[in-house]
């Protein structure tokens, strides 16, 4: 939590805000333009960070991207990755079936 207070208010004394992605994640850069950051919207999870603000956060790129970049049919839209995510498991029923855990039945001794 405390982390995440230096990181407000050091946003609130140096960065300046360059944009916002589709998921509300907060874009910044230093005064000097030397650092990128981001605030995220809900969960520190770096994968709700798109392709084109993660290219800019490492400087791969120094245009700041802008919602109307062309896409190619074949392009599909990025998601976060939802891995462990308590929400992907709907059916535990059908969980308990795909997956048991080991259980001896000899043991050596």
């Amino acid at each position: 939590m405390f982390s995440k207070l230096g990181t407000l208010i050091n946003t609130a004394l140096i960065g300046k805000k360059v944009g916002n992605d589709k998921y509300k994640n907060s874009y910044y850069y230093s005064q000097n333009q030397n650092k990128r950051w981001v605030i995220y919207y809900k969960n520190n999870d770096a994968s709700s960070v798109p392709p084109e603000w993660q290219a800019w956060l490492t400087k791969t790129i120094n245009n700041i991207p802008t919602s109307d970049k062309l896409k190619y049919d074949w392009q599909i839209d990025h998601s976060p990755n939802t891995t462990g995510n308590i929400t992907n498991l709907k059916d535990t029923n059908k969980v308990d079936k795909l997956y048991n855990s080991w259980n001896p039945t000899n043991k050596k001794g």
